[in-house]
C-alpha cells in the first residue's frame, strides 16, 4: 500500500480510538514444504516457478500443530468478517417522539457496528505486517502459500486486509461526516465498493450475492458457451473473447456498467482473470493441504464457493460443501476455464457419485 494511503488509514484508525484491537487473532505459524504432505493433483492453469515447487524444509513441530487444528489453518480469523449487528426492534404503534428515538438508537447501533468493523481492519493490518516478515523477498502471497510459509487462513487474512485497508480512507471520511446516517448514505448512493468488507451489513452481503447470481444466470441464458470445448485450455490467451466476457460476468470481475454500454473491457478483464486464476490455483492447493472442505466454517464455505462462481443463496451448508468437493475433484480432470464457463452439471462427475444436481439456468 502506498505510504500516503497508510498514513491516511492510520489517521482514521486513531481518530476512532482504535488503539486497542477488538479481536485477538490466533494464527497457526505454518511453514512446511507442501510437497511433504501434498502432491499437485490439479491440471495447472498457471505456471509455477521452479523455486516455488521446491520449498525449504522446516520444523516438524509446525506440521504437527497444523494437523491437530486444521480448522485454524483453513479459516481466517473472525476479525476478517463483519461483527454481529444488533439493531433495536421496532415496537408497534410508536408515537412520533418514540419513532425518532427508535431511529436514533438504530443509527447508534450501526455507528457502533461500523466502528467495530474499522477496529477489526486495524487489528488485521497489524497482523498483516507481522505476516509479511514470513514471506520471502520477491515472493507473492500465493507463492508463499505454496511454499508453506502461510496457512490458508493467513493467506486470506492478507488478501482481505489489503482490500479493506484500501477502502478505509474514503469510507472513513463518509463515516466521520455522516455519523449515524452512514448506513442510509451507503445504501442510497450505492457505495458498497467503498465500504470495507468488515463493515458490510447483512443486507449488503445478501444484496451483492443476489445481484451477482442474477447476472450469472443471465450470462448463462445468453448461450455464449455453446459448442466450445475448454477441457484442455490452460492458457488465458487462448480463451475466445465471448467466453472471457461470460466468465467475467459470472465472477463479477468487471462492473455491470460495461454491459449497459455494450462494451467488454478485454485488456482489464484479461489481467484480472490471470490474477484470479493464480489465486484460485493457490487456494485449491491449500484447501486440500490444510485439512479439506469439511473443516471450513459455514461462512467460509459459502465464500469459497462464491469465489469459484457457484451459487450459495438459499442453499444449506452441506450442499455448498458438496459443490466445493465437486470442484476440487473436477479440477483433476479438466481445466479451470471449463469449470468457470459451465454449470456443475457439465463438469466431470465422480464415478459412482452425483454430488451436484443439475443447475436450473
Amino acid at each position: 500500500m502506498p505510504l500516503r494511503g497508510q498514513y491516511a488509514a492510520q489517521c482514521i484508525f486513531h481518530s476512532l480510538n482504535c488503539k486497542q484491537a477488538l479481536y485477538h487473532i490466533q494464527r497457526q505459524h505454518l511453514a512446511f514444504p507442501a510437497s511433504a504432505i501434498y502432491s499437485s493433483r490439479f491440471k495447472s492453469d498457471v505456471a509455477i516457478p521452479h523455486s516455488v515447487q521446491h520449498p525449504a524444509t522446516v520444523s516438524s513441530d509446525v506440521v504437527k500443530s497444523t494437523f491437530l487444528n486444521p480448522a485454524a489453518a483453513l479459516n481466517p480469523p473472525d476479525s476478517t468478517l463483519p461483527p454481529i449487528l444488533s439493531p433495536p426492534q421496532r415496537e408497534p404503534n410508536l408515537s412520533r417522539l418514540d419513532l425518532l428515538k427508535f431511529y436514533y438508537r438504530t443509527g447508534k447501533a450501526y455507528l457502533s457496528f461500523y466502528k467495530s468493523g474499522i477496529k477489526a481492519v486495524w487489528a488485521n493490518y497489524k497482523s498483516l505486517r507481522q505476516l509479511r516478515t514470513r514471506i520471502p523477498s520477491g515472493r507473492s502471497a500465493e507463492q508463499a502459500l505454496r511454499d508453506g510459509h502461510l496457512t490458508r487462513g493467513e493467506y486470506h487474512l492478507i488478501r482481505r486486509t489489503r482490500s479493506d485497508v484500501s477502502r478505509i480512507p474514503l469510507f472513513g471520511v463518509v463515516l466521520l461526516i455522516c455519523g449515524e446516517f452512514t448506513p442510509f448514505v451507503v445504501l442510497f448512493l450505492g457505495l458498497n465498493g467503498a465500504v470495507p468488507k468488515t463493515c458490510h451489513v447483512p443486507k449488503q452481503v445478501d444484496g451483492a450475492r443476489e445481484k451477482l447470481e442474477a447476472r450469472r444466470r443471465e450470462s448463462f441464458r445468453q448461450g455464449t458457451i455453446t459448442g466450445n470445448n475448454l477441457t484442455d485450455v490452460g492458457d488465458i490467451t487462448k480463451l475466445p473473447k465471448p467466453i472471457l466476457a461470460h466468465v467475467g460476468k459470472s465472477l463479477g470481475l468487471y462492473s455491470s456498467l460495461w454491459d449497459r454500454i455494450g462494451v467488454t473491457p478485454t485488456p482489464i478483464l484479461s489481467w484480472r482473470m490471470r490474477k484470479f486464476v493464480e489465486k484460485i490455483d493457490a487456494d485449491d492447493f491449500a484447501l486440500e493441504r490444510d485439512g479439506g472442505i469439511e473443516h471450513l466454517s459455514d461462512e467460509e464455505s459459502k465464500r469459497a464457493a462464491e469465489e469459484r462462481g457457484l451459487d450459495v443463496l438459499g442453499k444449506p451448508t452441506g450442499e455448498v460443501r458438496a459443490a466445493l468437493d465437486h470442484w476440487l475433484d473436477a479440477r483433476k480432470r479438466t481445466s479451470i476455464f471449463h469449470l468457470l464457463s459451465t454449470r456443475p452439471s457439465a463438469w466431470p462427475q465422480p464415478q459412482g457419485e452425483n454430488l451436484i444436481e443439475k443447475s436450473n439456468v
